[in-house]
């Protein structure tokens, strides 16, 4: 992940963070399986979209959206049910084998994939449905309110590591909900690897430690993110990870 963003294939990433979740994930027959899902796609637009959602059966988990399988590739492969993202890279992934560039674009609170021939985007949570900007704004106003401060930007396409960031986000979120704590740490730790991980995303680690009990790994990522912090900021860190380690006394 901190090679060339242009170097970095998204399906193979995504195999790669579902393995750390799914004990004997082979990414190498993963991605071989993607492969065959493409053979005899067309490359026109509507052909690979017939492909993904027609042909193969791909379709957006309305029942249960907040299980965590809905961000693992390989189980959404298997189950042909996944989340806006997932579903995304599914479409990118086989439009990329029949010759047609899509990219993932992280508009807040519903993930898209844009058409770079065509300029259309496509919402793959409804089938692959083409929506224009027009449609987009609805769909954002939909989810957010008639409030909600509504920006173009937000249409902006995003590179691997911004989608798997999106991914973990998700996962990080969903394990919180459910008290997995073992989940939760995996997220938190691979975001934290991220190559442009913020302080903050370091130190949420910390606190999926805590919350699982383990106060001496906690503060020793504080002190850690303290080391690299702004002196302001690590001050803060560092009384915590003291708060952490008068606990296991």
């Amino acid at each position: 992940m901190a090679g060339d963003e242009r170097s970095i294939a998204i399906d193979e990433a995504a195999f790669v963070l579902a393995s750390h979740f799914h004990d004997g994930l082979n990414v190498d027959e993963r991605l071989a399986e993607l492969d065959r899902l493409a053979i005899g796609c067309g490359r026109s637009l509507d052909q690979v979209v017939d492909r993904v959602f027609s042909d193969l059966g791909f379709r957006g988990n309305t029942c249960g959206y907040y299980d965590q399988n809905n961000s693992c590739l390989d189980a959404v492969i298997d189950r042909r049910l996944g989340i806006p993202i997932t579903l995304s890279i599914v479409l990118m992934s086989v439009g990329r084998r029949a010759g047609r560039e899509m990219r993932g674009v992280g508009m807040p609170g519903h993930f898209l994939t844009l058409d770079v021939e065509s300029g259309s985007y496509l919402d793959a949570f409804d089938c692959g449905r083409q929506i224009d900007v027009v449609g987009c704004q609805q769909l954002f106003t939909q989810l957010h309110g008639s409030d909600a401060p509504w920006h173009p930007s937000m249409l902006a396409p995003i590179g691997p590591r911004g989608i798997i960031r999106r991914m973990l986000n998700n996962l990080a979120q969903i394990a919180a909900a459910e008290n997995d704590h073992r989940s939760r740490i995996i997220a938190t730790r691979l975001r934290s690897l991220l190559p442009d991980s913020s302080i903050w995303e370091r130190a949420e680690l910390a606190r999926a430690y805590e919350a699982s009990g383990d106060f001496d790994q906690a503060s020793c990522v504080l002190e850690a993110v303290a080391a690299d912090a702004p002196p302001d900021e690590a001050k803060g860190f560092r009384f915590a990870a003291a708060e952490l380690r008068a606990l296991l006394n």
